[in-house]
């Protein structure tokens, strides 16, 4: 095959280019997930939105279906299909609100609180860069994220500036006591001015 007749598809792998990058990024995604998974064996029955909602609650226990709903910007009847199957899993539980009966709170079970995210053992990858790759490659990152958030404002700038105030007045009103050594401001407002 010659590169003309085969432009899209055309691997340099002489040099690198833009193809060989977004390949590598999806070979060690897919690697630290096989392995995350591996390493955490009670958590390959738990998808990927069920984990998150459950870190949420490890973060902060009893919130409202509706506050849920909010905070992962899903919708009620997503949200209530992820929690029955956490609730049939015996990982939380709907209680009423002291406030008011009407209004459920989902709170971790003990088996839910049980539940170990570990720092994947490969958390000491990056032992292998020096202090300036690790700075640098963090920089890069950033720029990437930067790069798609814009790529997407430009694609969609009302959904993306809904987002953003969306995300910002969410960490104000659940999160923001909670953050006090700022590393979750540092995550959420990943651009290139954070190091």
């Amino acid at each position: 095959m010659n590169k003309e007749n085969n432009s899209n598809h055309h691997f340099d792998f002489d040099g690198v280019n833009n193809q060989l990058l977004f390949n590598k990024f999806i070979m060690v995604n897919e690697i630290l997930d096989r392995r995350i998974k591996k390493q955490n064996p009670e958590m390959k029955s738990i998808t990927k939105g069920q984990g998150r909602l459950i870190i949420l609650l490890k973060r902060k226990d009893g919130f409202s279906t509706k506050e849920l709903s909010e905070i992962l910007n899903i919708s009620v009847t997503s949200l209530n299909e992820t929690l029955n199957k956490l609730e049939q899993q015996n990982l939380i539980r709907k209680v009423p609100s002291p406030k008011d009966k009407r209004v459920l709170l989902v709170e971790l079970t003990e088996a839910g609180k049980s539940l170990e995210f570990k720092h994947p053992d490969d958390i000491d990858i990056f032992n292998t860069l020096s202090e300036e790759e690790k700075e640098n490659l963090n920089k890069y990152l950033n720029r990437l994220t930067v790069a798609l958030q814009n790529k997407y404002k430009e694609e969609n700038p009302e959904r993306y500036e809904k987002i953003i105030k969306n995300r910002q007045e969410i960490f104000e009103k659940y999160f923001k006591e909670d953050d006090s050594n700022g590393e979750l401001l540092k995550i959420m407002k990943c651009n290139e001015k954070i190091v």
